[in-house]
């Protein structure tokens, strides 16, 4: 068990420090710039966001959730807005936020800071009413997806824990159902893939599932921020569809084409997922199809390296990628991973 915890956040870490070099590229533009695939660290270029960062060192997609995942481990696995608050101030002053910080969640912790008397949930209703109405996309934005692994691992295998968990944290920063629901979906599936005797079959089903459940317990908050906008599910759903009958070698091409892989949750998440099925789950091979899908490839190759890390474990990580990792960004992921454990 201690594998597959060290997996995920192994995975979503070597994904994320991966895909920070190829971030807002096209499939054509990487192969420009780095002679073909990306499949290794690579140090990202002068015009991407992580520019003058290191081979090897992770973004906002690991970090926060990183952070998050420090403060579940004090509140010994229980979750509240109030620590997803505090994990999301903590993040704001480490040195991830001025180069990261994606709209919704610098205005979110900025509004924090300054009108600290406020209710948490004002500042994100103030947030999706009169900063960004009418640009849907800047709510239901990937980030909610990125930090749903740690509810999935605290959950030891008790997939609707992981959805109520993640419905409760997400909320303190992504307000409406959809980024909601494609967080549950992350969460449901890292928690499938905790159990011993599962199938990638499963741990789709639940990610389906947990699509699902996250947005109707989404949409009976009484402060949820509602918007029209593209069921998470339903292109979860047509991701299936395209990894299960595209042809060999066509299926990212599919993806990216006919779901996206930009900052919407609608489009990170259902690719995420169908990379998955079209790999078979495999951790590297996922990752490195994520990584150089272009556009949002740290969130895609951060959200597959979690879910895939927690399937087959730690030891399906290239070797040696662990003390990079380490050594690069000055954390101790084994000492994270130990602490885990006792939450269940």
């Amino acid at each position: 068990m201690n594998q597959k915890v060290l997996g995920c956040i192994l995975g979503a870490a070597v994904g994320d420090a991966m895909g920070a070099a190829t971030e807002g590229r096209s499939l054509r533009q990487i192969e420009a710039e780095f002679g073909g695939r990306v499949e290794e660290f690579k140090t990202p270029p002068s015009d991407t966001p992580a520019r003058k960062r290191s081979a090897g060192q992770v973004t906002d997609a690991f970090s926060i959730p990183y952070i998050l995942t420090r403060h579940l481990i004090q509140a010994k696995g229980k979750p509240s807005r109030e620590l997803g608050k505090q994990a999301l101030l903590e993040w704001s002053g480490t040195e991830y936020f001025e180069p990261f910080a994606g709209m919704t969640t610098r205005n979110v912790i900025n509004r924090l800071k300054q009108e600290d008397n406020m209710s948490l949930w004002a500042f994100s209703g103030r947030l999706g009413n009169k900063l960004y109405k009418g640009h849907y996309y800047a709510l239901s934005s990937n980030g909610a997806a990125t930090k749903a692994y740690p509810e999935g691992l605290v959950s030891h295998g008790d997939v609707d824990k992981a959805i109520s968990d993640t419905v409760e944290l997400t909320m303190c920063s992504h307000d409406d159902p959809y980024s909601i629901s494609g967080a549950c979906a992350v969460s449901a599936a890292v928690s499938e893939a905790l159990k011993d005797n599962t199938s990638i079959f499963e741990i789709i089903q639940k990610a389906i599932y947990g699509s699902i459940k996250g947005e109707s317990l989404a949409r009976e908050q009484s402060d949820i921020w509602i918007y029209p906008g593209p069921s998470v599910t339903k292109r979860i759903e047509m991701a299936v569809e395209i990894a299960l009958h595209s042809g060999s070698g066509d299926v990212i091409t599919e993806l990216r084409e006919r779901i996206g892989s930009g900052p919407a949750i609608a489009e990170t998440v259902p690719s995420a997922l169908g990379i998955l099925i079209a790999n078979q789950g495999k951790t590297m091979e996922s990752i490195y199809d994520a990584v150089n899908i272009g556009d949002e490839t740290s969130a895609v190759a951060s959200i597959v390296g979690a879910i895939a890390g927690t399937y087959y474990g730690a030891d399906s990580i290239t070797e040696g990628y662990l003390d990079i990792i380490n050594r690069e960004n000055n954390i101790n992921l084994q000492e994270q991973a130990k602490q885990i454990a006792p939450l269940w």
